[in-house]
């Protein structure tokens, strides 16, 4: 998607380029827009999808000046197309025979079954390890091999702890697997997808719904947490944060943000706000002396790079001192945006 550059020369009309990319898949229709999703990676269709879904109302002139661009972009790169793999694959079989025709159309388009783990992206690394925890320890090798690092590790969490030196081991061994093995491989994934595909519908995050509901409850939240402790003790912890989310700071009058500053350690300020919103940030550093903003401030760019773990704990440290603080009334802290009057 990145590769795509629309040329917008003198024209006055300023269009983002994502803007640009769902505007032309919309005008594409499912169909064709679903071709082109396909070729994208997780990242590019969860951005580009969400921009469609929250794209403003697109002028006519808008929409024909960015199909313009687009056409005027392509008949200038545009030439012989080059062949398909399939048709490669039909007059290289004829010509080499499979096996050497596989071999060579590999080298050119990369490993077919590399392409086709990657709509595995979307399936939840559990559900992955639910259907081949029964299936032989060599096709569980042979899984976590073509899957991408970061979801092989997940995958190989939910499987069982005892196996997962053998399978390290098996996955390291592994030099060239047969056709038969990766027909095998293949069917099962089919399965997993075809699962997958049954069960998707709307996601909801109910954690996140009740924290929102209880931030807004007019009773007693206090005894309400304590009764969902008594049926889900977890769940009321992940509810209980997710009411005391991070991005709430930046909504607290200027008092409690001082008070907070001078509780908070400095140097898990700084991490906290790394990578944090533009306007979290603004908000706790316009609380602070100006002397003491700037030297936190400086801290922030001179860490460097830090893990999101290393944020997120620290995050989950500043906000369980606020709701000790909360709670023994020591602040007054707005949970969420209330409406106001001018």
């Amino acid at each position: 998607m990145s590769d795509i550059n629309f040329n917008q020369s003198a024209v006055d009309i300023q269009i983002e380029p994502l803007e640009k990319a769902a505007i032309l898949l919309l005008s594409m229709g499912p169909d064709a827009a679903a071709r082109v999703l396909k070729r994208l990676s997780r990242d590019e269709v969860q951005k580009l999808t969400t921009c469609m879904a929250r794209l403003p109302g697109v002028s006519s002139p808008e929409a024909k000046w960015t199909l313009q661009q687009f056409f005027s972009q392509y008949r200038q790169q545009s030439g012989i197309s080059g062949a398909s793999r399939d048709y490669l694959e039909r007059t290289l079989d004829l010509a080499l025979g499979e096996k050497l025709s596989r071999s060579l159309l590999d080298s050119i388009y990369g490993d077919v079954m590399s392409q086709d783990l990657e709509r595995l992206q979307w399936v939840p690394p559990e559900v992955l390890a639910r259907f081949f925890r029964h299936e032989h320890p060599q096709m569980q090798a042979v899984l976590l091999a073509f899957l991408p690092p970061d979801t092989a590790s997940a995958v190989l969490d939910v499987l069982p702890a005892e196996q997962h030196d053998e399978l390290l081991l098996r996955v390291a061994n592994l030099r060239e697997v047969s056709e038969l093995v990766l027909e095998e491989l293949r069917g099962t994934l089919d399965r997993c997808l075809s699962y997958v595909a049954e069960q998707a519908g709307t996601r909801i995050d109910g954690v996140r719904q009740v924290a929102d509901i209880l931030n807004r409850y007019q009773g007693d939240r206090a005894q309400m947490l304590d009764l969902l402790r008594l049926h889900d003790k977890q769940m009321a912890v992940e509810i209980e944060k997710n009411m005391f989310d991070f991005d709430t700071l930046k909504r607290q009058s200027d008092e409690t943000l001082q008070t907070l500053t001078q509780e908070i350690p400095g140097d898990l300020l700084a991490i906290a706000l790394k990578g944090a919103e533009v306007s979290l940030r603004k908000a706790v550093l316009n609380a602070m002396p100006k002397r003491m903003a700037q030297a936190l401030e400086a801290q922030i760019q001179s860490q460097g790079s830090v893990s999101v773990r290393k944020v997120a704990d620290a995050r989950n440290e500043i906000m369980q001192l606020v709701r000790e603080l909360v709670e023994q009334g020591e602040i007054e802290y707005q949970l969420f945006e209330e409406p106001v009057l001018s």
